[in-house]
């Protein structure tokens, strides 16, 4: 049997440890990922042929670029540099239009809220983003609301 003060200095060291979980590893999401429309959906926007996202993704900071046809058009955006940090950000960016954004991590899944009101009417749209273990696979899990519709629907991409 231990001594009592040696079994002391035990508990000193292992109590601390006991509620120690492995920090939690959040996937880099940098790359360009192509849409695979097969392994997509149910039910994607009406007329998507193509989505190619690039994304620049650095610790709390994220920067993407989307290329995307829909029924033949083809069309490039940019979103300036995002942070994941769970702040609420409030935009105005024209007279009756309000957009509220909102990036954080839970565990390794990106969070990510975005909703604009525009004249009276709210747009939502919220996404849990996951990486594959191998890390050819960004799935972007959605679930998206506006006046008389709501939609649940996957956006698989894979790497290019």
């Amino acid at each position: 049997m231990l001594p009592p003060a040696r079994v002391f200095a035990w508990m000193l060291v292992a109590i601390p440890l006991a509620g120690q979980r492995a920090p939690i590893q959040r996937p880099n999401l940098s790359g360009t990922w192509k849409l695979n429309l097969e392994r997509s959906g149910p039910i994607l926007p009406r007329g998507t042929e193509a989505l190619t996202l690039v994304i620049d993704h650095r610790g709390s900071s994220i920067h993407t670029s989307e290329t995307r046809t829909v029924a033949g058009k083809t069309t490039h955006s940019e979103s300036g540099p995002a942070r994941i940090d769970g702040r609420l950000r409030i935009e105005h960016p024209e007279p009756g239009k309000t957009v509220r954004s909102m990036k954080r991590w839970s565990d390794s899944t990106l969070i990510m809220h975005w909703e604009m009101t525009a004249n009276g009417t709210t747009y939502a749209s919220d996404i849990r983003t996951s990486l594959s273990q191998d890390g050819n696979v960004l799935t972007m899990a959605e679930h998206y609301r506006e006046p008389g519709m709501e939609r649940v629907r996957d956006w698989v991409l894979e790497k290019q």
